[in-house]
């Protein structure tokens, strides 16, 4: 009898013997258009979005709540209304140079108690975070002269659940646990809110809906992976410190329970997600000591979906860019990225 412990014996037969029904096999044309279709179906009903639709019809009811005047830029707080009775509040910020219509990247921050506080950079108490990690990517996108729209995601920041929802530090736990019982994911309920976004941005005559760039770190680059592999609105894509593959990062190693979408693997690797953002541009950026996002499973996946990009004649628009460090956001490999298209 094998040594090795029954969980990892029936994960790795479970790994073996479970199909990516609708994983990527080198369509190209209209085949590979009808299989981005459905990829795309496929995904939104495992994070539960015809649950969502069913339970919606709200209007977003758009109202901003404040108005700072910064170092080079305005920062303007807003909330939007994505669910009924829901907001979300999120950062607009807005260069004091240049003319409109802005540039706008889309910001969405990881797993951080502060939310959106840490992505503009508005906190005193996590400099290690913004001065090593360097997770104040809002602010960063304004410096460099583009709009920033940074929400704050569901468990965190404003919207952060009550006390018995952590559990050792994770404020998703309880959301997701519960969310589920209602045929939802807290993934999902994340990809919404960002896409209810998307709308609210199309409206805004100070921003420049053609090319809506998007970044994330961590579990605001799935969110960013998710999202922009459902909506041909946001483009470039620079997903920061997560895209690996599942088996080797989320199967492999202990995550937070929103990384868990109940039977994604039955879709497809992670490569087959972010498939369905072809041909927009894709960079992924990683650091080759992340601990949880193993670079070996990060240039693994990476062969894969740069293949699907070659097939489908996009091969320059999906790089890897690998910084030298652990799990942190990699501004000197993230921004020129998002330069060559905005």
């Amino acid at each position: 009898m094998s040594t090795e412990h029954w969980y990892q014996r029936q994960i790795s037969r479970l790994l073996e013997t479970t199909a990516r029904e609708y994983g990527y096999a080198g369509q190209t044309g209209d085949a590979f258009a009808d299989w981005q279709s459905t990829m795309r179906a496929q995904l939104a009903e495992r994070l539960g979005f015809p649950e969502i639709r069913a339970d919606d019809s709200s209007s977003l009811e758009p109202t901003q709540l404040e108005r700072v005047q910064m170092d080079g830029y305005e920062r303007q707080l807003w909330h939007i209304q994505t669910e009924a009775d829901f907001f979300v509040p999120f950062y607009l910020l807005l260069p004091t140079d240049g003319s409109p219509p802005f540039s706008t990247v889309l910001t969405v921050h990881g797993h951080s108690t502060a939310g959106k506080e840490l992505t503009v950079g508005a906190i005193n108490d996590r400099r290690a975070e913004i001065a090593d990690e360097r997770r104040d990517i809002a602010r960063q996108a304004v410096k460099r002269g583009y709009a920033a729209v940074a929400p704050d995601m569901r468990a965190f920041g404003a919207l952060t659940g009550p006390a018995r929802d952590t559990d050792a530090g994770r404020a998703c736990t309880g959301l997701q646990k519960t969310t589920q019982l209602f045929g939802r994911t807290l993934a999902g309920d994340r990809c919404w809110d960002l896409l209810r976004l998307v709308d609210w941005i199309d409206d805004q005559s100070v921003l420049d809906s053609d090319a809506i760039a998007i970044t994330g770190h961590s579990g605001g680059a799935a969110v960013a992976m998710f999202g922009a592999a459902l909506d041909d609105r946001l483009s470039p894509v620079v997903l920061n410190a997560y895209f690996c593959t599942f088996e080797d990062s989320i199967v492999a190693i202990d995550h937070c329970p929103c990384n868990y979408v109940p039977g994604v693997l039955r879709l497809g690797e992670m490569w087959d997600i972010a498939g369905a953002i072809a041909p927009r541009p894709l960079t992924i950026v990683t650091g080759d000591e992340d601990r949880i996002f193993p670079v070996s499973g990060t240039r693994r996946a990476f062969e894969r979906i740069q293949t699907l990009y070659q097939n489908v004649g996009a091969e320059q628009a999906c790089v890897l860019r690998v910084g030298s460090g652990g799990h942190r956001f990699y501004p000197k490999k993230v921004w020129p990225e998002i330069a060559l298209f905005l």
